[in-house]
């Protein structure tokens, strides 16, 4: 374990970089048990009620003090390079530092500053895991609105549909209204034109078919 430029490096080296590029996604086990699967933030089991609950992960990972000593804090924090944060965020957030010891008195990590890592450690994992749930929210908010949107359009062609089939039926109905309204015309001006027969119910279009007709039917007045 030894010192390389004054900077201590446990030995043996861990070069492992884990790659995490996609929102991590829920699977439900036979045991109702929610297991991460991408970046992994905590986990998530089913308590009373069907409520789920938040567990933080162990922590098992080795530091790689060789990486984190070539990072320079100053200029990420000065540049905001987001890209070494999310880089290191996995290794940072899920790394222990209880087997750690100072290779020339062999004691361990100050028990308060370990303590207040350990804090920061569970702060961002919770906060990961916020942002996933928040993501994973919004996702599905995202399709609910394209489903809705989607509903709202096929109402709107329907109701275009239904519109274009009303007015035809207004249009049809308009016709026929006409076509009564002119036919009640000309029945009433018929009506108006006929020679009633005053001796019995039969009418006729003009005067000589009603001549003719009491002649024949009516004998008896024409003799007299």
């Amino acid at each position: 374990m030894p010192f390389i430029s004054n900077v201590y490096y446990p030995s043996p080296f861990q070069w492992a970089r884990a790659q995490h590029s996609r929102v991590a996604e829920f699977m439900i086990s036979s045991q109702g048990q929610y297991t991460g699967i991408g970046m992994g933030f905590g986990a998530l089991s089913l308590g009373p009620g069907g409520l789920s609950v938040f567990k933080f992960r162990t922590r098992h990972e080795t530091v790689d003090w060789r990486r984190f000593s070539a990072i320079d804090v100053d200029r990420v924090a000065r540049e905001l390079d987001v890209a070494t944060l999310q880089e290191n965020i996995m290794s940072v957030t899920f790394c222990t530092l209880d087997s750690e010891r100072c290779p020339w008195c062999q004691n361990p990590v100050d028990p308060v500053l370990l303590k207040v890592f350990k804090l920061a450690q569970l702060n961002t994992e919770y906060l990961l895991h916020s942002q996933e749930l928040f993501t994973n929210s919004i996702q599905a908010l995202e399709e609910q609105l394209q489903a809705a949107t989607e509903e709202l359009e096929k109402s709107r062609q329907e109701i275009g549909k239904q519109a274009e089939e009303l007015k035809a039926v207004k249009e049809e109905g308009r016709r026929r209204k006409k076509m009564i309204t002119t036919l009640q015309l000309l029945v009433q001006a018929g009506a108006n034109n006929y020679h009633k027969c005053q001796l019995c119910d039969k009418a006729f279009l003009n005067y000589s078919f009603l001549q003719g007709h009491v002649e024949r039917r009516h004998p008896e007045i024409t003799e007299n």
